[in-house]
């Protein structure tokens, strides 16, 4: 095989991968933008303020199950969000 069919063979790989990840990056970008708005919307569900509910919701360090446990044994809002962030 010729160096000229090589490149011509490895520029239609790279094309398609290209390609490919055209059509899954939107797919992507869509389901993180529709999990932050559901974590925004658990979080402001809690009780949180809008700041401190876009905090959380974009931290994806932040432990939704842990913030409804503590603001179900009764710990404050503001307790809660500096245990959580």
């Amino acid at each position: 095989m010729t160096d000229r069919a090589r490149g011509s063979i490895l520029r239609g790989v790279v094309e398609e991968a290209e390609r490919i990840q055209a059509e899954v990056e939107p797919d992507q970008s869509e389901q993180l933008h529709r999990m932050r708005v559901w974590r925004l919307d658990q979080f402001t569900g809690l009780g949180f303020d809008s700041t401190r509910a876009a905090l959380m919701a974009d931290d994806a360090q932040v432990d939704l199950a842990q913030a409804r446990r503590l603001i179900a044994l009764g710990c404050p809002l503001e307790t809660a969000a500096r245990i959580l962030l």
